[in-house]
């Protein structure tokens, strides 16, 4: 069948009018960026010449058929690939294009403003990890908001403030996912300062804008990677080990990270050098070479080595690369563990809240006292159900279980209640609140992610967060202790001072027995409870 050409005409009122209809299968996607679903139509002043008038319906026939063909490419997946470099260059173009469409009647400047403030505090600013929630002075410059994690996370909302569909599609261009990353995370390192411009011409300022200048020109990109692309490697990791949701929430930052490195290469292009030269470029005045070691580089070797034994690279490039950790200077005389006036300090500021009325508030009051009671990490607190605290021969116990969420070592652990905690009053608060969560609202349920490498956050380790915030505002906000891991050391050491064994004071704590001979017989719970004893109360007055 002949395809229908598209003709030229005049309507009543003298204009020249066109129409071209849009294929079925992109007409929903059409619609979402240029507002039109079932036909494109041109329309041209009357007064423009016959020549001219064919002249800009041939350029507006290409324009429409250059979209529908980009928004089917972008639809099955296919794509060039950009570089880097490239990347940055068609933000360039990006700014010049979207600063063009406003440029001429820019409205008001509180529009831009509010527009700055939104995309600063409502897209970006939730996203910030719990190290700055615990220690915002630590990364004053929002270094944080780079992070692979962060940009996936604030990457749809940006790429549709910023019209980057539109933007593309009008260039004629689709790109693979990983350019396309690339590209979106570059225009957003851009749209600040395009609003910034946007709000100075609102106010009547046209002077030069010096921004243009600092990109580079696009040059054609590469030839696509041969072979699994790192993403893809660990996605295949992930599928076949189904490591802990916290480990791959730790690890996916790693390969979002890789996946933008090594792009151009594909995880089999990656040489040792390569590798050595990527790791050691990790540890910056912000990423200490402690955490590029056991995170980063551990997470690293352990996939590559995974996907060598299962033959889908020829080679771990990250096998023999080593990274130096300098030995801390240690600064505090009580090392990691809190001072005592810190320790009372965090515990005085609970008892404020006598009467909590809130999963929040129920966190402020009890969990410091009940990590100061046992040494537990407090993820493994904040995850306690009231069905989690029984009483046992006389006694009550907690059951750290992997039923409630996530444990370091999968394994259930029973730890008798300090006697102090009892006499607060928390046996009373459990009935109170039921057999449910006492320290998040599981009373409506979490949405939870359906892809396994983004697995959804547990309302517990919400609450975790939000405590060590709290405890940095009390003024416990020395960088070199944790404010609510310091607790464990603490415990470990009182413990030590007041002569309870070694063995028991690691299985209250639930760290690994150092020897194979103490994995053998763990403690009975009514040992830990005569050893619990001995672990004095803390005294606020």
């Amino acid at each position: 069948m002949a395809l229908r050409m598209v003709a030229l005409n005049r309507i009543a009122d003298g204009r020249w009018f066109a129409r071209k209809g849009i294929p079925e299968d992109v007409r929903e996607d059409y619609q979402r960026l240029y507002g039109t679903k079932r036909e494109a139509q041109l329309k041209l002043a009357a007064d423009t010449p016959k020549y001219e008038a064919k002249a800009r319906l041939g350029e507006w026939e290409a324009e429409v058929e250059t979209r529908i063909a980009t928004l089917r490419a972008q639809r099955n997946g296919e794509g060039q690939p950009l570089t880097r470099l490239n990347a940055i260059a068609l933000a360039g173009r990006w700014y010049l294009w979207f600063v063009k469409q406003h440029e001429a009647d820019p409205g008001k400047p509180g529009y831009w403003k509010n527009l700055g403030d939104i995309m600063v505090w409502e897209v970006i600013r939730p996203h910030a990890p719990d190290s700055y929630e615990e220690d915002p002075r630590s990364d004053p410059d929002w270094n944080w908001a780079k992070e692979p994690d962060v940009r996936e996370a604030v990457r749809p909302l940006i790429a549709e403030e910023a019209r980057v569909a539109t933007f593309l599609a009008s260039e004629g261009k689709a790109l693979n996912p990983t350019a396309y990353a690339l590209f979106v995370d570059a225009v957003s390192d851009n749209l600040l300062p395009a609003f910034s411009l946007l709000e100075k011409r609102a106010n009547g300022d046209y002077s030069r804008d010096e921004t243009p200048d600092a990109f580079p020109a696009f040059n054609a990109g590469p030839l696509r990677a041969s072979g699994v692309g790192c993403w893809d490697l660990f996605g295949a990791y992930v599928d076949a080990v189904k490591p802990a949701p916290t480990t791959v929430s730790r690890w996916r930052v790693v390969f979002l990270a890789m996946q933008r490195h090594f792009a151009e290469v594909g995880a089999d292009g990656i040489t040792e050098d390569a590798a050595r030269a990527w790791i050691h470029g990790l540890i910056t005045e912000e990423r200490q070479a402690s955490t590029v070691r056991e995170v980063w580089l551990s997470a690293s070797r352990t996939v590559f080595a995974w996907a060598r034994v299962h033959k889908r690279i020829h080679q771990n490039p990250f096998k023999e690369v080593k990274v130096d950790v300098p030995r801390k200077v240690q600064k505090r005389e009580d090392g990691r563990s809190f001072t005592n006036e810190e320790a009372l300090t965090i515990l005085k500021a609970s008892l404020t809240y006598q009467e909590p009325a809130t999963p929040t508030e129920r966190t402020r009051r009890w969990v410091p006292w009940v990590c100061a009671y046992s040494g537990a990490r407090s993820g493994e607190i904040t995850q306690l159900r009231g069905v989690d605290v029984e009483k046992r021969d006389g006694f009550y116990v907690m059951k750290i279980t992997p039923e409630a969420g996530t444990t370091k070592t999968g394994q259930v652990r029973v730890v008798p209640l300090h006697e102090h905690l009892i006499a607060q009053g928390f046996i009373e608060m459990v009935k109170q609140v039921g057999n449910g969560a006492l320290f998040y609202n599981d009373k409506t349920p979490q949405k939870m992610s359906s892809d396994p490498l983004k697995p959804s956050r547990p309302r517990a380790a919400t609450a975790r967060a939000h405590l060590g915030t709290w405890v940095r505002e009390l003024g416990v906000d020395d960088p070199d202790i944790s404010p609510n891991h310091s607790w464990r050391h603490l415990f470990k050491r009182i413990g030590d001072e007041v002569g309870m064994s070694e063995r028991i004071n690691d299985a209250i704590t639930g760290h690994a027995p150092p020897t194979e001979g103490r994995k053998y017989g763990p403690p009975k719970v009514a040992s830990m409870a005569e050893a619990l004893k001995k672990f004095p109360r803390y005294r606020l007055d």
